[in-house]
């Protein structure tokens, strides 16, 4: 199961912003789009991201100072990305093992989704039931 299953049963939208942007602008498009995350660019192409997390270390460092402060200086950017042909399984263990919840989806430099944890588990979750129930089938027949 790939990447691809994935964004084609989510909204398309990709919310992004510029990283001159203040950190304050990227809460309230996260807060009115209801995510998690969203992707930061330079010039249109993916820079880093920005996310809840980094959000609440800012208010517990640096609160008064927030409306200044530009994605730019704060985004991650040590980003591990996800290719639509990647298989569900291997972003999931990628998510867990390095401790993050969100991962920029690319075709070449195009940013064409994100994924999150939740998404992959909750896809994941639908092909597991799905497999169970045709095993239930096959073994007692159609119910």
């Amino acid at each position: 199961m790939s990447v691809k299953e994935i964004l084609k049963d989510k909204n398309s939208s990709v919310f992004s912003i510029e990283e001159d942007h203040t950190v304050l602008e990227a809460a309230k498009m996260m807060a009115q789009a209801h995510v998690g995350s969203i992707i930061v660019t330079f010039q249109g192409k993916l820079a880093g991201i920005f996310t809840e997390r980094d959000l609440m270390r800012l208010i517990a460092e640096k609160y008064e100072q927030i409306p200044n402060i530009k994605l730019k200086d704060v985004m991650s950017t040590q980003l591990t990305v996800a290719g639509a042909n990647d298989e569900i399984d291997d972003i999931l263990n990628t998510m867990i093992t390095k401790k993050f919840r969100h991962m920029p989806v690319l075709d070449g430099e195009k940013i064409i989704g994100l994924v999150s944890i939740g998404d992959a588990v909750k896809t994941k979750l639908s092909k597991t039931q799905a497999e169970m129930h045709i095993l239930r089938e096959y073994m007692y027949g159609p119910h």
